[in-house]
């Protein structure tokens, strides 16, 4: 049995999505595939807060000590941090602390505008990136003792952000005490997390993995965020990352939330009771076994593909349906740190774009970014392919 983190009731075991590796750890070598985690995944959930775990022993160093996400090389999220920093000039926040700031994607957009600002990361390689662009960046995870650093050698920061990274925390109740103890009195905290609701709505349980073992509704973040004196101030459905939730929350009491988180918390109630998750994680596995027979058609019909980035949900879907590298030949990624590694558990090839690939279809797994995929690739005789469920893009 598994324990909630918000209210300590038992979760319940709804679905398990079998043995699974760490999605972003991507091996390169023999050695490295032969040392590689695997344990099952299965998917828990409280009744009472709304929320969902996936369980597991891997501590969170293990992690982020080699990373291989980028956060920049995407346009859509380079627009979608100008588009925040914007928001953070507007509001006048003076001192912004981006923590699980990768490689400074909203550091660089904030010093555009003359913010002051620093960023936190675990992740040595990616903060060395950002800080050899002379984006202050400090290693490490936020805890208390990285609390006190800022604090006494940046001061207090009037505004705290997370993007995409709370999901990650392993103690997310700590993250909001530590916040309490950095924030100026007057201060915003701004979170940005992938939205259960979506997910569920979506059925897009492929962004399940075991470097995200928690997945939250409004609901859940606000129970959190009330013990530490936090308050809901405004909430707002983004289009990042497949479906997002930005959460404002304050220091300073709330008289009144945002019509648009009340309507938000209204449709949570429809959206994730226990029968609908399970409804909708059973036409995930269905839509995966799918995948994998349209796969069987193409390769029987000498059919040219290849699959399109290797984000941690191309190990989700892969490993859940066996799709291995006699399935797919090859994947595509932008990113340099992926390029020349294999894929989690499966062990597909990942290469850079080459317009000289002899490809007709590309399945394409950062689905998100496909007009950009497209611009790139300029070839109108390529389709493009949704993974799950399987359908022209």
């Amino acid at each position: 049995m598994s324990k909630c983190i918000i209210c300590d009731n038992e979760t319940i075991k709804i679905k398990s999505l079998g043995l699974q590796p760490l999605a972003n750890k991507y091996p390169k070598d023999v050695n490295e595939i032969n040392n590689e985690f695997n344990a099952l995944m299965e998917v828990h959930y409280c009744e009472k807060c709304l929320y969902v775990s996936l369980p597991c022993e891997v501590g969170r160093d293990i992690f982020f000590e080699d990373y291989y996400y980028l956060s920049s090389v995407n346009k859509e999220l380079v627009d979608h941090f100008e588009n925040l920093a914007n928001k953070i000039n507007d509001i006048g926040s003076k001192f912004i602390l981006d923590v699980g700031s990768n490689d400074g994607i909203l550091l660089a957009r904030l010093l555009d505008k003359n913010i002051k600002c620093i960023g936190i990361d675990p992740s040595e390689n990616v903060s060395d990136i950002a800080n050899k662009k002379g984006l202050k960046t400090i290693v490490g995870f936020f805890d208390e003792n990285s609390a006190d650093f800022i604090k006494k050698n940046f001061g207090k920061p009037d505004m705290i952000t997370a993007s995409s990274v709370f999901t990650h925390m392993e103690d997310p109740s700590s993250f909001f005490k530590n916040c309490k103890s950095l924030l100026h009195k007057d201060g915003k905290l701004i979170i940005e997390v992938e939205y259960l609701a979506d997910i569920v709505s979506n059925f897009s349980f492929e962004r399940f993995y075991f470097d995200r073992p928690h997945y939250y509704s409004l609901n859940s973040l606000i129970k959190l965020a009330e013990p530490f004196g936090f308050s809901l101030e405004d909430a707002n459905l983004i289009n990042i990352h497949g479906g997002s939730i930005r959460t404002i929350f304050s220091r300073k009491k709330v008289i009144e939330t945002s019509n648009s988180a009340k309507k938000i918390l209204m449709d949570e109630k429809d959206y994730l009771s226990k029968e609908h998750i399970i409804n909708k994680l059973d036409k995930f596995e269905s839509s995966c076994r799918e995948l994998k027979n349209k796969i069987t058609e193409l390769k029987n019909t000498n059919v040219n593909f290849a699959a399109y980035g290797c984000p941690a949900r191309f190990s989700t879907i892969t490993n859940f349906a066996d799709i291995t590298k006699n399935d797919i030949p090859f994947v595509v990624d932008d990113s340099s740190l992926k390029q020349g590694r294999m894929s989690p558990g499966k062990h597909i090839p990942i290469r850079t774009f080459s317009k000289d690939y002899n490809i007709d279809i590309y399945i394409v797994f950062a689905y998100e970014y496909i007009e950009s995929i497209k611009k790139k690739i300029k070839n109108p005789n390529i389709k493009f392919y949704k993974p799950v469920p399987f359908k022209e893009i």
